[in-house]
């Protein structure tokens, strides 16, 4: 098995030297590939990475900002094809020795390889520092993360999936959060609304998850996938906390960490696409109760 790191990076050139400085050493394996995901209107990023180390593992690509973190991560497979992929950001360097490694040696927990693999969780709880997917994962889910929402909420859907399917592996490997986390959240806006459209998600998810445990890839028993397709309430009831209590708190996030500068267009359009499915949904729900 080989592994494809991926970090995704806007506008932060002297945090993602210093994240690619720190991690690089740590990489054990000749065959693990870094590709940092670079918008082409990223003029800082584009002039700094003649500073970045010389490693032939470590790769570049330079494309049209998505309108998601999903859809930017999701580069990698294309560009970087592998067996695990690691999705990271700029601002965390991996400061576990022989971490590809020890991510691979977690993949492999599960005989169909559907694994999704997660670092020690930053509050406790949640969010983990870090997740990993394997590909036989990403071929069921469709993606890394998911394309729709333009900021947070993707780890946390991983979070929820792996746990309806029970293919969560924990792994020792940790990340700097403490001393570079930045100040804004880049597209924090309308968290409010962002919330809201994760919680009304939830069925999708759940229906999304019996599809993949009903499905002839999935490794269990019938009396298995019975009892993993019934193993919902939990999982949802903890979502429904987290985002109620981020609901709760949006005001005062935003004002801590949202992005204050104008929207851009690719968010917008994210945001259109968003209120678009919750009024078919709403329309569809019309239909039904009539």
């Amino acid at each position: 098995m080989k592994l494809s790191m991926v970090i995704a990076t806007r506008n932060r050139p002297d945090l993602l030297l210093r994240t690619v400085t720190d991690t690089l050493p740590n990489v054990s394996r000749k065959d693990t590939r870094i590709l940092l995901a670079v918008d082409d209107d990223d003029r800082a990023t584009l002039d700094i990475l003649k500073r970045l180390p010389k490693d032939e593992r470590l790769t570049v690509s330079v494309k049209p900002r998505e309108d998601s973190r999903g859809e930017k991560y999701d580069r990698v497979l294309k560009e970087a094809s592998a067996d695990v992929y690691l999705p990271a950001v700029d601002c965390a360097p991996i400061i576990t020795p022989a971490f590809d490694q020890k991510i691979i040696n977690a993949a492999r927990m599960f005989d169909d390889g559907i694994v999704c693999i997660h670092t020690p969780m930053i509050n406790g709880h949640f969010p983990p520092g870090l997740q990993a997917f394997t590909a036989g994962w990403v071929e069921q889910m469709g993606y890394i993360y998911n394309h729709e929402y333009p900021f947070w909420f993707i780890d946390h859907e991983a979070d929820d999936m792996a746990r309806l399917l029970c293919r969560y592996v924990p792994v020792d490997v940790h990340v700097n959060t403490a001393e570079m986390r930045p100040g804004t959240t880049i597209r924090l806006r309308d968290l409010e609304f962002w919330a809201g459209y994760y919680n009304k998600m939830t069925l999708e998810r759940r229906m999304k998850a019996r599809q993949i445990i009903n499905s002839k890839e999935f490794d269990a028993s019938p009396g298995h996938k019975i009892a993993l397709c019934n193993n919902y309430e939990c999982v949802e009831q903890r979502s429904y906390g987290i985002n109620n209590s981020v609901i709760a708190n949006a005001a005062a996030i935003e004002a801590q960490r949202g992005d204050k500068s104008p929207p851009d267009e690719g968010y917008l359009r994210a945001k259109a696409r968003a209120e678009q499915k919750l009024d078919k949904l709403f329309r569809l729900y019309e239909q039904q109760a009539a």
